[in-house]
């Protein structure tokens, strides 16, 4: 009885091992693959399996890398769609929040999660893209200034004058300020390695009008934070002083342990575009 077990035993190895063999052959033909590269495929592809299911809890940028391009760029959207059209972190995360649909992506929690820290890491725009092309042209012109990364932390500010208010909700304000004489500023704080300190702008920023006085900043609401901590967006907002005849507004950030961050604006801002 027992050389029977035995032989049969053996017989259904080898019978396994050549079922394998002859699927990874398959495979690596399929997928025009060599062995070496099939094997890190599959390698990759049990990690994801891992992950989804919650026996792993982070992924590495390659395995990142590969279950966007599975879940976007293969399955849904041609990679141009998505890679040529960057969002700022917040239209991002709405973008997944609505690719979680069953009739979308259909992608749990986790993995949508790990998606949209690829797509703000890599396709990040720095103004909202939900503005039409004319209005965007003129956000960037005449509203918007940057200080370009100075360092790994970088911030984007939008001005956002009492006439162009009907802006605000397209940059995240779903509520507009009580106060319609207050001056009000968008900041967007992003980085890629370390985290968005937990700053209070308004202790650390200042309005000024051509050469005269001074103004210190009366609010500070945050509007989206991301859950990594890599981006704030943020509503910052100045009593207004008078306006009248000035022609440069400046507003001056002193960021702890960053030194002094300068924006300024050539004023009067012209009307929007219709």
């Amino acid at each position: 009885m027992r050389p029977s077990i035995r032989s049969l035993s053996v017989s259904l190895g080898v019978f396994v091992a050549l079922l394998g063999t002859i699927a990874f052959v398959a495979y690596m033909t399929l997928t025009e693959q060599t062995p070496s590269d099939a094997i890190e495929s599959l390698q990759e592809d049990g990690r994801l399996a891992l992950y989804r299911h919650g026996l792993i809890e982070k992924l590495s940028p390659a395995d990142t890398r590969r279950l966007y391009q599975q879940s976007c760029t293969r399955r849904c959207h041609g990679k141009d769609v998505i890679e040529k059209g960057p969002r700022t972190a917040a239209e991002w995360e709405a973008v997944m929040a609505r690719m979680k649909a069953p009739d979308r992506a259909a992608l749990d929690d986790r993995r949508a999660e790990a998606i949209t820290r690829h797509l703000q890491n890599h396709f990040l725009s720095n103004v909202p893209t939900v503005l039409p092309p004319a209005t965007m042209k003129f956000v960037k012109q005449h509203l918007w200034r940057s200080d370009f990364g100075e360092s790994d932390l970088f911030l984007d500010i939008i001005y956002v004058p009492t006439e162009h208010a009907r802006l605000l909700p397209y940059l995240g304000v779903r509520k507009t300020p009580g106060d319609a004489r207050e001056a009000l500023f968008i900041v967007y704080i992003n980085t890629h390695q370390g985290r968005v300190p937990q700053w209070d702008l308004a202790a650390m920023s200042s309005l000024r009008l051509d050469q005269g006085a001074v103004h210190t900043a009366s609010g500070w609401q945050i509007l989206y934070r991301d859950g990594q901590q890599h981006h704030d967006q943020g509503l910052l907002s100045f009593p207004v002083p008078e306006f009248s005849g000035a022609t440069e507004l400046k507003v001056v950030m002193r960021l702890a342990g960053l030194g002094t961050r300068t924006f300024q604006w050539n004023l009067p801002i012209p009307p929007l575009p219709e």
